[in-house]
């Protein structure tokens, strides 16, 4: 007959006790130590570090921008808000619609609070405003005063909303551009009169050309998709910013 070691029913109970009160103290300690960094970072990390903090258009960019910018842009009233709280002022744009792919639904027409697109007449999603109006408050400006140290009074571009597929091929995918969810640049002009191209200026060895670059680098992180003409010929004469496609620096 097989051995069967003896049952002590009130040990097994106590021990089963002793596990549950392990476990507990256990996660209270964890969500303890969880709290307590959180609180730390509350205290010590800029805003802009911290996804759970509110986005702002008036902060600098940090590790969180990107993350925070895609979210908040999904919530029409949020978006909103942070870009009237930021400074800018926009207008509704009316729904699009075309061949049953191409819709712009939610569009706004950036009117004032930032250096104006030109032509005017760019109506972008609001995440792809809330991209536009961080990258040109907290990147192209910044940069124009430190490397060339003048101002940005215009933003030169080839328009937003195109109801097409990627490089306008039948068998590649629908470009953000159908949506509105991208922007092309394609230069800038300066308070003193200069004008920046992407074409004509990219390979400049001077300061024209250092702006082009760290205007495309910085932009990747607030993009989603950033494209200059180190990425194909046909992006040599403008940026392709957009909020929608594939993760993508180039």
């Amino acid at each position: 007959m097989a051995y069967r070691a003896p049952r002590h029913p009130h040990i097994e109970k106590h021990a089963r006790h002793q596990t549950i009160i392990a476990r507990v103290v256990g996660l209270v300690l964890i969500w303890g130590i969880v709290g307590i960094m959180a609180l730390l970072a509350e205290r010590s990390i800029p805003v802009q570090h911290l996804p759970w903090k509110t986005l702002s258009v008036i902060d600098p960019i940090g590790v969180a921008t990107k993350a925070k910018a895609a979210r908040t842009g999904e919530d029409a009233a949020a978006c909103r808000a942070v870009l009237a709280q930021g400074g800018l002022s926009f207008r509704e744009v009316e729904e699009t619609s075309a061949d049953g792919t191409c819709q712009v639904r939610g569009a706004l027409r950036i009117t004032g609070g930032m250096a104006p697109l030109r032509p005017a007449d760019v109506s972008m999603t609001c995440k792809e405003t809330l991209a536009v109006s961080i990258w040109e408050r907290q990147v192209v400006q910044p940069a124009a005063f430190e490397v060339l140290g003048e101002a940005v009074t215009a933003i030169d571009n080839y328009g937003s909303y195109a109801c097409r597929n990627i490089y306008g091929l039948p068998t590649s995918r629908v470009s953000e551009h159908a949506s509105a969810n991208a922007l092309d640049v394609a230069g800038f002009r300066l308070a003193n009169g200069e004008t920046i191209s992407v074409l004509k200026d990219w390979n400049d060895p001077g300061p024209k050309g250092r702006f082009l670059r760290r205007v495309r680098d910085e932009g990747c992180r607030v993009f989603t998709t950033v494209l200059s003409p180190d990425y194909n010929a046909a992006h040599a004469n403008h940026f392709h910013l957009d909020m929608g496609g594939e993760a993508l620096c180039s």
